[in-house]
């Protein structure tokens, strides 16, 4: 496979990992980057490579985009998960008063 052949490759698979996180299938998410980090190494080890940098830069650009969705998915999971527990609290708090 030829470098552009491998950098059309790499937006593909970055294109698939941007859509597990869409549709949170965050299981399959660490085979699929560990996958595209190493074709990414890879790539960058092609003779050659320099001669793609704009499109070097747009893939990182692309990473940095994906990176921020992960981000602002993981707080959002993290004020859920808060949110879950001020609730248990004060449903026990709740009970142990109606107890009392």
């Amino acid at each position: 496979m030829n470098a552009a052949a491998r950098l059309q490759a790499l937006r593909g698979e970055m294109d698939a990992i941007r859509a597990a996180l869409d549709h949170d299938d965050v299981g399959a998410l660490p085979a699929m980057i560990d996958h595209y980090d190493g074709h990414v190494r890879d790539f960058c080890a092609l003779p050659g490579a320099n001669v793609f940098q704009a499109d070097i830069r747009a893939l990182r650009d692309l990473q940095l985009d994906t990176i921020e969705c992960m981000r602002e998915r993981n707080a959002r999971l993290l004020d859920l998960i808060r949110q879950q527990r001020q609730s248990s609290r004060a449903a026990s708090s709740y009970a142990l008063a109606g107890r009392g």
